[in-house]
Formats: C-alpha cells, sequence, structure tokens
C-alpha cells in the first residue's frame, strides 16, 4: 500500500480555540508500507471500544414489543 507523507501546520491559536484543521499541508513523499503493520495499531486502540460498546447495547436490550394481544 502506498502512503503519503505530509507536513501539516497548524496554528496555536487555532489549537488553543480547539480547532483542528490545518493552516497548511505539504506531501513530503511516498512510501511502500504493509498493510498489516499501517492498520494494526489502529485495530488494537479501536477493536476493544467497539466491542464493549457492542456489549453494552445488547445489555440494553430488554425486549421487541407488538401490539398483538
Amino acid at each position: 500500500m502506498k502512503v503519503g507523507i505530509i507536513k501539516t501546520t497548524i496554528s496555536r491559536e487555532k489549537l488553543m480555540a480547539g480547532e483542528f484543521t490545518p493552516d497548511t499541508e505539504e506531501i513530503i513523499k511516498y512510501e511502500e508500507v504493509d498493510e498489516e503493520e499501517y492498520f494494526k495499531p489502529l485495530v488494537q486502540y479501536l477493536y476493544p471500544k467497539i466491542k464493549r460498546f457492542i456489549e453494552e447495547e445488547k445489555g440494553n436490550v430488554v425486549g421487541i414489543q407488538t401490539n398483538e394481544e
């Protein structure tokens, strides 16, 4: 997989205001990387959170109501 290395600049004023849109972006170079290596940290971070969320949602489901008598 080919990825771009991007230099991003955000002013201190924006950061202090909680705004994270970049002032400038510049593509430095492109690199070929292994997809497994690239996505592994993201998956390791998100998977437990998503799993916990799904389990909590399953626990909140009480049942399905119908209008039938």
